[in-house]
């Protein structure tokens, strides 16, 4: 193979090489934008519903104690009522890890596409 072969293969491989980290940081950036879209998602619908599960709870928590006379319908009572509560936590919990874990996603998605890691991506 002669000099100008040669130069043509190796700047063939580098736009090879250059081509693909480009489209995979857009990738990357693709990917980070639907995601957060997803997390803004998240954190409106799952906001409202935490916030309904500790009202509601909260209401029949305070009804399961003064107002009913079987102990049987008591102790359910209370139960669902813990039961919600603690499913408005878990949602809650959700909320505020979503961005972080995305953020973990397109890090490391960034990172093998030669970019640094961005834990608040959103």
């Amino acid at each position: 193979m002669n000099n100008t072969t040669r130069m043509l293969a190796v700047f063939l491989a580098s736009l090879v090489l250059s081509t693909t980290i480009v489209s995979a940081q857009s990738i990357t950036a693709a990917l980070s934008s639907e995601l957060c879209g997803i997390v803004n998602n998240i954190r409106a619908i799952v906001g409202i519903l935490a916030l309904a599960l500790f009202l509601i709870g909260g209401v029949m928590y305070a009804v399961g104690h003064f107002l009913p006379t079987s102990l049987d319908y008591r102790k359910s009572l209370l139960g669902w009522a813990t039961a919600m509560i603690t499913g408005g936590v878990i949602g809650l919990i959700v909320v505020l890890l979503a961005p972080f874990i995305v953020g973990l996603v397109t890090g490391l998605g960034q990172t093998a596409a030669g970019s640094s890691i961005n834990l608040l991506s959103c």
